[in-house]
């Protein structure tokens, strides 16, 4: 089976913009990392600057030239099996949601783009835990980070909140551990976002208990999704590999916790690795226990975010063909695609799929 991309587009450029410290992105650093400088594009320049008008010809010409589309979970989906996922972004010219109609009949990178409809906040890197993945050290912000962050809240506010129909906290830190966020959560003014319907959190969970919670009243009925980094399925790789200074316990009760609050959609990931990826199918049948099934899963490949050596590195890309446990996650791989809920961005590893080639 021939794909061919012109045949297809991506809303995400159309309606999203990442706010990190220093620069802009308009989808997953990791799918996309084409960055948008803020030295050069202040926040109110920046959704219809040229880089990111050039993101948006991309996807429209079919050549997706920025995306990974090895790393991207909806491209990998389509180029390697011929399949759309329900949940993707992605979809055929021929067939396009009402919304982006007129960007697809006209093939203008400009329409349906006067602001972004969803916001994600990623200028706060403080956690409470030491990922070796994400960082080598502790980050907390200081006195004059927080204010910074407090600046850039006001500044999403003035230029955008009109328009952004969903917010996103955060890909970059914890929303609880934050200081500026947690503030910004407990005291949210929803008639700031006249279009507001989600809000989406990003987190590890070690603070989401019930008084966290009950704290942030406001949010409620906006807080529609969410996603739960976790990264391992037993104790000792949790506590000792993924998430340095993490408690397997606390994690488990906080987790029960968050299964009860209703109307929530949960997403759990894990970002495989050689240190975790026998524990993948043990993580699914804990997840789904401890949510009754109702959660999606996310598996997703390393990335390195500069805290890795190139030899290191190279230990961890357990889906290298020349790994010499390559065979092994190949197996461990296709225990966990064949479980509902699941997906990922590792397709061209899975046995029996429907293959296809670009055109």
């Amino acid at each position: 089976m021939k794909i061919n991309l012109n045949d297809y587009t991506c809303g995400v450029p159309f309606n999203s913009l990442e706010i990190q410290n220093n620069v802009y992105f308009v989808c997953c650093p990791s799918w996309l990392p084409t960055s948008i400088s803020s030295n050069e594009y202040s926040i109110d320049k920046v959704w219809n600057s040229e880089p990111l008008i050039d993101i948006r010809k991309s996807v429209l010409d079919g050549s997706f030239k920025h995306c990974d589309k090895k790393m991207c979970p909806w491209l990998s989906k389509l180029v390697e099996t011929g399949e759309l996922e329900a949940r993707s972004p992605i979809f055929k010219k021929n067939n396009p949601p009402s919304e982006f109609y007129e960007n697809i009949k006209n093939n203008d990178p400009y329409s349906k783009a006067e602001a972004p409809e969803n916001i994600i906040m990623n200028f706060d890197r403080t956690c409470n835990y030491k990922c070796p993945s994400c960082r080598v050290d502790l980050i907390v912000e200081s006195s004059e980070g927080i204010k910074r962050v407090e600046k850039t809240i006001k500044e999403i506010d003035e230029t955008y909140s009109h328009n952004i129909k969903t917010i996103y906290i955060t890909g970059s830190g914890d929303p609880f551990v934050s200081v500026g966020f947690r503030n910004y959560l407990r005291n949210f003014n929803s008639k700031k976002y006249p279009k507001l319907y989600r809000i989406h959190l990003h987190t590890n969970a070690s603070m989401w208990t019930k008084e966290m919670w009950d704290s942030m009243p406001n949010i409620h009925k906006y807080v529609r999704t969410c996603e739960i980094s976790i990264d391992a399925g037993t104790k000792d790789t949790y506590e000792n590999k993924t998430r340095l200074g993490g408690n397997w316990e606390t994690l488990i009760e906080n987790l029960k916790f968050i299964s009860t609050i209703p109307n929530l959609r949960k997403k759990l990931s894990f970002v495989v690795q050689d240190s975790n990826y026998k524990e993948m199918f043990e993580f699914t049948s804990t997840m789904n226990e401890i949510f009754n099934g109702r959660c999606i899963i996310y598996f997703g490949k390393i990335t390195n975010w500069g805290t890795y050596t190139d030899g290191q590195f190279t230990l961890k890309k357990i889906w290298d063909e020349t790994h010499p446990e390559f065979n092994c996650f190949i197996t461990e791989l296709n225990k966990v695609n064949a479980v509902k809920g699941v997906y990922h961005n590792m397709n061209e590893f899975i046995i029996n799929k429907k293959t296809s080639s670009i055109l």
